[in-house]
């Protein structure tokens, strides 16, 4: 079996976190962190990313390698494992980011903004090579215990139990992180499955984050689906 060729359900927010990682990577060196006024926009993106890698994690464990455990035991501990080490990193960026909004003077915060910067990419080095393997060697388990149309029920179940504000936090990263063709195929199932405010306000979001010559790759390639479809 060319497992290429299996459905791979991490591909596209995987996309997007890494996006977000490497924007606040960017704002993190480009910012003077310290000043109080300017490090503070950073370190909302700061919190906002442990926020969304964190409830990633979690619903990786409760969809993913909790059900594995039956059948693979080693791979759903191993990612379970490595969840408990990005939690950790992801502590020392909370109370780092804390620390620099406590600190008295400019130096002081220059100082803890560093070391946060430092902790940073800490967190995006693990968290590179975690997703990686998650989409190597935990996807070889699951395409190995399931079938693709059994992971798709899985992920939607996952979608559909994330609260929707935090789901279009997700969705604005995935179309930044996302090319043309993972779009039109995401949001061609989303316009035949979920309700149609979903795709409506998933189109709108795609307006607001897209280039103008790739929206109308876009909609051009999703008016292609719609006739395939007829």
């Amino acid at each position: 079996m060319n497992i290429t060729n299996r459905y791979n359900s991490f591909n596209q927010v995987h996309k997007g976190l890494r996006a977000y990682l490497y924007d606040t990577a960017l704002k993190l060196q480009q910012t003077d962190l310290a000043d109080a006024k300017a490090g503070e926009a950073a370190m909302q993106q700061v919190e906002e990313v442990l926020v969304l890698f964190e409830s990633h994690a979690h619903n990786e464990d409760e969809f993913f390698n909790r059900p594995l455990e039956e059948t693979n035991p080693e791979v759903a501990k191993l990612f379970e494992k490595e969840h408990e080490e990005d939690h950790r990193l992801g502590q020392v960026l909370a109370d780092l980011v804390a620390q620099w909004r406590e600190e008295p003077d400019d130096h002081a915060r220059a100082v803890t903004g560093r070391n946060l910067f430092y902790a940073f990419n800490e967190f995006i080095a693990f968290n590179l090579y975690h997703m990686n393997k998650e989409e190597i060697e935990l996807n070889a388990a699951l395409w190995n215990a399931y079938s693709d149309e059994e992971i798709i029920a899985t992920e939607q179940t996952l979608v559909q139990q994330t609260p929707p504000a935090k789901m279009m936090k997700y969705a604005r990263w995935m179309i930044r992180g996302c090319n043309t063709v993972e779009l039109t195929r995401w949001l061609s199932a989303v316009k035949a499955n979920a309700p149609a405010e979903v795709f409506f306000a998933l189109m709108h979001l795609a307006t607001d984050e897209l280039p103008a010559e790739r929206l109308r790759e876009l909609k051009a390639k999703l008016e292609g689906c719609h006739h395939a479809a007829a």
